[in-house]
């Protein structure tokens, strides 16, 4: 049986070419463009573009914030060194120096590794950043710092974005932890606070003073912590000369930081880090919430605790706990190793149609190029004597 010749519409039209060279170029330059995009949005490589560049495209305090951050944990990691406390890789994946252990005699509750990873990475002084202008804090301002020893990484970050916004943080410690904080007798929350302040992490300019501790853990008193450990660990904080309170009630414990914390100005702000007894009382409404709770949203208006106490005085709060729920809420990647390209770009970018643009040229770009190379071919092969157009 004889083979029938292929319909006009399908035989080729002259001889086969080779891929247009406008083709060829832009699928390479999109596939590196793909490669280097993680690499080009590393907070390392975003701060090394001209100083043009960032201030548009970029959240320059972000930036700061972040790499103030990255300095205090090797400040904390020095520290460690000199007193032999290890890295542990496997917890601390991005050894940061901030990941404690799974348990202790200072551990008062249990805690997520991978929520005191995200607190821990210098994308968390950016996200700290971003939530303080949200409530207003900005040059000048005064931010009151309750923090449990749950999550050193938001400690220092507040203290780094506090900093770069130009706020004064003042900061009442707890020396409690849940697991894998700050719940290594050798290292609570105020030796982490301490370490960076004496490594030299913070740059001039920034106001920042540990004015307060107590035990934390039940009632505020260390309860369920072991006693000497406890011992030991208010008596490093009271010998740089930090008032120290064991309260005997959930007033005391609230009237003691509201006395330190806005001595001389009253604070503009609360950030409170962790579930310290102190900062919600028992009130599990506000021990939930996170993330910015302004004064008259319903949250917190009755009830004893220093989160309703600002909050009835018209004081904005910030509250970093249940941390994959705050990732979640902007947009981010829980338990994201660090410089992770999708946080960085949505914490270091500026969220505006000109930021949009300039991520976009680069495609933009090669696409023109592309068919601009294809209408080139075109022409030439139109104009060639075996162009075949019949």
């Amino acid at each position: 049986m004889a083979l029938r010749p292929l319909p006009r519409v399908l035989r080729p039209r002259g001889k086969p070419s080779a891929p247009c060279p406008g083709f060829v170029l832009l699928c390479l330059a999109l596939a590196s463009y793909a490669l280097a995009l993680p690499l080009l949005a590393r907070r390392e490589a975003l701060s090394r573009l001209p100083s043009a560049v960032r201030a548009t495209l970029l959240d320059e305090k972000a930036l700061e914030a972040a790499g103030v951050q990255a300095a205090a944990a090797a400040a904390v990691r020095s520290y460690r060194d000199s007193i032999g406390l290890a890295l542990d890789p496997d917890a601390d994946r991005d050894m940061t120096g901030l990941v404690g252990v799974p348990y202790s005699g200072t551990t008062t509750t249990l805690g997520k590794l991978e929520s005191k990873r995200s607190a821990a990475t210098p994308e968390a002084a950016a996200l700290v950043v971003r939530l303080l202008r949200e409530v207003g804090v900005g040059p000048g301002s005064v931010v009151a710092v309750n923090a449990s020893g749950s999550f050193p990484g938001f400690v220092l970050a507040s203290m780094a974005a506090c900093g770069a916004v130009g706020a004064e943080a003042r900061l009442v410690l707890s020396l409690g932890s849940s697991s894998w904080g700050a719940n290594d007798p050798r290292l609570c929350v105020a030796d982490i606070a301490f370490a960076a302040i004496d490594g030299g992490a913070f740059p001039a300019g920034y106001s920042i003073s540990v004015v307060g501790a107590t035990p934390g853990g039940a009632d505020d008193r260390g309860l369920d912590m072991d006693p000497e450990s406890l011992r030991d660990m208010l008596a490093r904080v009271e010998a740089r000369g930090v008032p120290v309170l064991v309260p005997g009630s959930l007033e005391e414990s609230v009237a003691f930081r509201r006395r330190v914390l806005d001595a001389g100005r009253e604070a503009d702000a609360l950030l409170t880090i962790g579930g310290n007894y102190a900062s919600s009382g028992a009130d599990l409404d506000v021990a939930l919430a996170t993330g910015v709770i302004e004064p008259g949203a319903g949250v917190g208006s009755d009830g004893v605790g220093l989160i309703q106490d600002y909050l009835r005085d018209g004081k904005p709060v910030v509250q970093l706990l249940n941390v994959e729920r705050l990732y979640r809420e902007y947009g981010l990647s829980y338990d994201a190793p660090e410089g992770a390209a999708a946080n960085s770009v949505a914490l270091y970018v500026r969220r505006s149609r000109l930021a949009a643009a300039c991520a976009l040229a680069p495609m933009l770009a090669l696409l023109a190029a592309y068919r601009a190379g294809v209408g080139r071919t075109r022409r030439r092969r139109d104009a060639s004597p075996d162009g075949n157009r019949s």
